[in-house]
């Protein structure tokens, strides 16, 4: 049986292995005790930001990091905080004022976005929400644009083609390029986003989500279409209209919101 491994960081290749992985759950586990949600990646590496991590959750803990990690992160080291085994002077800084300012800074750092913006860069949202004449606001985006989840929602309604049926343009190959829908069903309460509301993005192509699936604030739905420009036909109603795919309210105050606070 191997020997548990010191990791260090050298000037090869970086240090790799399920034990380097268990080391990554067991950090993100930690913290999580902390109601801190640590971002490091699970993938068994041991690079700078794993040794970062590691550090941060070291002072996090009450001890001193170049201190105990002078060696490289040991199997002693690793015993000792997953088994909270702290000296009384590390009990005494973990408990300080300073040490719970820390944690609790971390926590808002690390505290993933509630909202995010439908696309990554919106070149212009002029043709807005007009009850009777257009039922939602129109996010010029880049072409095929990836468009993401707003905030923590479910998926209702993934449609390739037959949304939009009216409006221009009246050429059937040019309509193809817009004529898909996604809808999310919005989870949780944030700002202007209701639990219950239902978001559409009209003109979206390309979906890689399926009807039922939670996404997250900022995860990949699909891609926007093209109607007379790239774009995305934003849409907001209470969640009463099911998923026919119409905006019942002006989507303006949750684009502003998510642009401002994603």
């Amino acid at each position: 049986m191997a020997q548990p491994r010191t990791f260090t960081i050298g000037a090869g290749q970086p240090m790799h292995g399920d034990d380097v992985k268990q080391w990554q759950k067991d950090v993100a586990r930690i913290f999580a005790n902390m109601k801190i949600e640590c971002p490091i990646v699970i993938d068994g590496i041991y690079g700078q930001a794993t040794r970062a991590y590691t550090a941060e959750l070291c002072y996090a803990d009450g001890m001193i990091a170049k201190k105990v990690m002078a060696n490289g992160v040991t199997p002693q080291l690793r015993e000792r905080i997953i088994k909270g085994k702290l000296t009384a002077t590390e009990k005494k800084a973990k408990a300080s004022q300073k040490r719970k300012d820390y944690r609790a800074t971390l926590r808002k750092r690390w505290a993933p976005n509630a909202v995010h913006s439908p696309v990554a860069k919106i070149l212009a949202d002029s043709w807005g929400w007009h009850p009777g004449i257009h039922d939602g606001l129109d996010v010029i985006c880049l072409p095929s644009a990836p468009i993401f989840a707003m905030c923590k929602a479910k998926v209702i309604d993934v449609r390739s083609s037959g949304w939009w049926g009216l409006g221009a343009p009246t050429d059937p190959a040019l309509k193809a390029k817009g004529d898909g829908i996604i809808q999310i069903q919005v989870l949780e309460t944030v700002g202007p986003f209701k639990k219950g509301m239902h978001i559409g993005y009209g003109h979206a192509e390309g979906a890689v989500v399926k009807v039922g699936q939670v996404v997250a604030a900022g995860e990949h739905l699909g891609h926007a279409g093209f109607a007379n420009a790239w774009h995305i036909h934003l849409m907001v109603n209470n969640g009463s209209e099911g998923t026919r795919g119409v905006g019942t309210q002006d989507p303006r105050p949750l684009l502003d919101y998510a642009v401002k606070n994603g």
